[in-house]
């Protein structure tokens, strides 16, 4: 299902090529901001709570996430540590061209002015 969704967004919206835009904050980064922002991805695109809570998966690497993450994972701390140190302009750039591509899709229904939502990746109550 992983491979099939990452295949879906290479092909709809140029996943590698977006990831290229995304500035690098770091001097000499041991693990490449792709890979950072697409563990961060793969948290939401898998529903999970928090970062935390992805990194335990990130660990072991399986399989399907080998081929979205790379063949090193980085920790929830360096995601949140290269997150707050990252452009924000490039990210809403990217962004911005996943919501211009969604719309001519017709995946997202015209029901305001609202349709992006800022999500925060802590995890304050667990079930």
């Amino acid at each position: 299902m992983m491979a099939r969704f990452c295949a879906y967004g290479e092909k709809v919206f140029h996943f590698s090529s977006l990831l290229k835009t995304l500035h690098e904050p770091r001097l000499i980064p041991l693990i490449p901001i792709g890979s950072i922002f697409t563990s961060a991805f793969a948290m939401f695109a898998t529903a999970r709570c928090s970062l935390h809570s992805m990194e335990k998966d990130l660990v072991r690497i399986p399989t399907r996430l080998r081929g979205v993450v790379g063949p090193h994972a980085p920790s929830s701390d360096t995601i949140g540590r290269v997150f707050a140190a990252m452009d924000p302009e490039p990210l809403r750039q990217m962004l911005r061209s996943v919501h211009h591509r969604l719309r001519r899709n017709k995946a997202l229904l015209d029901g305001g002015e609202q349709k992006i939502a800022a999500v925060d990746g802590h995890e304050f109550f667990s079930q």
